[in-house]
């Protein structure tokens, strides 16, 4: 035998060479498919976080809105939850007893009659949607537009606003898949009073995209 030289003959020189790159093939895949199981809830659970951060985001440029109309000159009251305001004659909209995503559509008329510093949305598009597809008959004006929308979470479900005076009504919100979902105000489980008693909230229905239940994002925070 001549040092170095393999005796096999090449073909089984070469099935030896094929059958080892399976293997390692095999092993690779072996591997891939362990960390995929390792680390997919990690990757859920940096997702699911990025989209609380996004939707809490949305939430507070909402309050700031809210709470700079609060504050212009001569008002003293909050954009109201059922598009009625008579302090407010400029503003057209009016509301069906029933009507569903009322109490976000009624704030995000109030919010665009007048340029006057506030946040408003005209260049959030991608927060912006008609999910029940109901008009307001005249064009917002900061708007341009005359569909009632409503500001989405990250989660694609409309976010609900209460003011303190519709704290114990219920409001219904329409899903773009159609589904209509009941929505109360929280209340604080310690007291059993409302949440921000004297002023609003604004609820996302948070990852389950269900209303009053404990995954809820609420403004200010529970």
């Amino acid at each position: 035998m001549i040092p170095g030289l393999d005796p096999s003959p090449p073909a089984a020189r070469h099935a030896a060479a094929r059958g080892f790159t399976l293997i390692e093939l095999l092993v690779v895949i072996g591997l891939l498919a362990m960390l995929a199981v390792v680390l997919l809830p990690s990757i859920t659970g940096a997702r699911e976080q990025g989209n609380i951060v996004e939707s809490r985001a949305r939430m507070q440029h909402l309050a700031q809105a809210v709470e700079g109309f609060q504050r212009l000159k001569n008002r003293g009251y909050y954009p109201p939850d059922n598009f009625q305001c008579p302090a407010a004659p400029e503003v057209k909209a009016k509301g069906a007893e029933g009507e569903t995503n009322a109490g976000i559509e009624s704030a995000l008329i109030y919010l665009h009659q007048r340029a006057e510093g506030l946040q408003v949305f005209d260049d959030k598009e991608d927060w912006l949607a008609n999910t029940d597809g109901d008009s307001n008959g005249v064009e917002i004006p900061l708007l341009h537009r005359s569909a009632k929308v409503e500001v989405l979470d990250a989660w694609g479900t409309p976010l609900v606003y209460f003011t303190s005076q519709g704290y114990g009504k219920t409001q219904r919100v329409k899903l773009e898949s159609g589904d209509t979902l009941d929505v109360t105000a929280w209340k604080n489980p310690n007291s059993n009073s409302y949440l921000a008693p004297r002023t609003f909230q604004i609820i996302s229905a948070g990852p389950d995209r269900k209303f009053n239940t404990e995954d809820d994002l609420t403004y200010p925070e529970r």
